[in-house]
């Protein structure tokens, strides 16, 4: 059943649609008593006759009433109304991943904090027993301070021993599949490890790893492909980094990283300065492939000469720019909120809070314009 804005759902009023995924559609609710804002998700109208798909939405509701972590989207009420399985739950601001993506270039050490947050909660997830299976970046909400929360467990199931994929029957977003689900097989927590391995590579290199004109060439190629090296793509990529993208891409599960906290805890150990490049990351265009390239603009606009570099080497820039308003201090100034910041131009804002002076202020933000991104 479709409800419109206005309509009362129990002790939930619709105040606006959020969207809809596999098998649900999605509204913003306002409960009658407590005022607060929560997401509801009702199943699909044209999937109300399918028993497998309301098995499926059922699952989902069991699956997050048994999980609590900061990065997993809470689960707050479930009911019957007229008949229709409702799930309340956790109102997320903010944007997803693949939104965040597509609105401007990304610092590589914000990049590696989404995905430390996303394998902390797949760590618990898997520790609970339960395995994603759909982990990709329109799965991944971004809220406005920065934490990750994941979504849409309706592909998740429980037992990590369990075998609900009938054989020969594929579910997930074909261009994040491990190659065991690609086959239909038993999947465990590795297969996420893959995904979260496609999403990273995305991130780092603005393309996905395994593509192809059509779903069998895809298919195919996370069986038999060996992706192109990240840092073979981007040259500002640290070898390190570059080799654990690729063992989470491995093609075997026991080639992978054995754990979400394994993987966990090699991009913990990549120092921080190896993490500074502001990556130029292109358009998604398309939830099924991830990234497809953004044209570059051949030209800078009137009056905007550019010197491109490369994103450590921006920084370093915009540091000495700041520096003849502020002193020394600002290379410290620029490195913290680089950690922050997750386009030039919003770095650029939140540095120039430090500079007392209207017109000194105004002065280093026409600076700006000066650079560009080594893509």
């Amino acid at each position: 059943m479709a409800f419109n804005i206005g309509d009362q759902v129990g002790d939930y009023e619709v105040i606006g649609t959020l969207g809809a995924g596999g098998i649900g559609q999605v509204y913003q609710v306002r409960h009658a008593i407590s005022q607060r804002c929560e997401a509801m998700k009702v199943l699909l109208s044209d999937r109300l006759g399918t028993g497998e798909i309301a098995e499926r939405f059922l699952r989902e509701i069991r699956v997050l009433a048994s999980l609590d972590h900061p990065n997993i989207a809470a689960l707050h009420t479930a009911f019957r109304h007229n008949g229709e399985l409702i799930m309340i739950m956790e109102f997320v601001e903010g944007q997803t991943l693949r939104a965040r993506l597509n609105s401007g270039s990304i610092l590589m050490s914000q990049s590696l904090d989404y995905m430390r947050q996303t394998l902390s909660g797949l760590a618990y997830a898997h520790a609970s027993g339960i395995v994603h299976r759909d982990i990709k970046p329109s799965n991944i909400m971004v809220t406005k301070n920065e934490r990750i929360k994941l979504l849409d467990f309706g592909l998740a199931f429980q037992g990590l021993g369990s075998d609900i994929t009938r054989t020969g029957l594929i579910l997930g977003s074909l261009h994040y599949m491990s190659p065991e689900q690609v086959m239909g097989e038993r999947v465990d927590a590795r297969s996420d490890i893959y995904s979260v391995g496609v999403t990273l590579y995305q991130l780092l290199t603005g393309r996905a790893p395994i593509d192809g004109a059509g779903e069998f060439a895809i298919a195919s190629g996370h069986l038999k492909e060996i992706p192109i090296d990240p840092a073979s793509i981007n040259p500002q990529i640290p070898a390190r980094l570059s080799g654990i993208v690729m063992k989470a891409l491995a093609k075997s599960p026991d080639d992978r990283f054995q754990s979400a906290d394994e993987f966990l805890e090699e991009l913990g150990s990549l120092h921080a300065d190896e993490t500074m490049t502001m990556l130029p990351t292109p358009a998604l265009t398309r939830d099924t492939s991830g990234f497809a390239p953004r044209k570059a603009d051949p030209t800078p606009a009137a009056g905007r000469p550019t010197k491109t570099l490369s994103g450590a080497s921006v920084l370093a820039a915009v540091a000495r720019e700041l520096a003849l308003y502020i002193g020394p201090i600002a290379k410290v100034v620029v490195n913290r909120a680089a950690k922050q910041a997750v386009t030039l131009d919003e770095l650029y804002s939140q540095i120039a809070t430090e500079i007392g002076s209207e017109s000194e202020r105004k002065a280093f933000l026409a600076t700006r314009n000066r650079y560009s991104i080594d893509g």
